[in-house]
């Protein structure tokens, strides 16, 4: 899903010389707390679970049309990373996986690469998938 070259969308991830060539993150990449204080402050508390995946999906449409949310939290990015944070705590076998470009994704272990943040802006743009279907999606491959 997605282009593994090119300019990365959104989020990128960069390795310094010496490190693995490896194109695995071993463990969760980092988390700026951001989108937590964001929801946190909206009465939406993230619990790295599918109910908070609902929950996060009920008010993504209502946040996205706030235009005061493009100073405190990136939406599409900040909400795909924490969907692959949701699924690499629940779903056996995920890991994150940078592409060529720098763009992560969550590699599952059927050898599919599930791209969270193309599909958490295609939910943003066109109000599907669902943030749980994606996650769902993730659990059955």
């Amino acid at each position: 899903m997605g282009p593994k070259h090119g300019v990365a969308r959104g989020v990128a991830v960069f390795t310094s010389k010496g490190s693995e060539n490896s194109d695995f993150v071993i463990g969760a990449l980092p988390d700026s707390g951001r989108l937590r204080r964001w929801s946190l402050e909206h009465g939406v508390i993230l619990t790295d679970d599918l109910a908070s995946l609902e929950e996060l999906d009920a008010h993504l449409d209502e946040w996205n049309a706030d235009p005061s949310h493009f100073e405190s939290v990136d939406l599409g990015n900040e909400v795909g990373m924490y969907v692959g944070s949701a699924i690499l705590q629940n779903v056996a076998g995920a890991r994150w996986r940078i592409w060529p470009n720098g763009h992560p994704v969550i590699a599952l272990e059927s050898g599919e690469d599930c791209d969270v943040i193309a599909l958490v802006n295609e939910r943003i743009m066109r109000s599907t998938p669902s943030l749980a279907s994606i996650f769902e999606r993730a659990s059955t491959q």
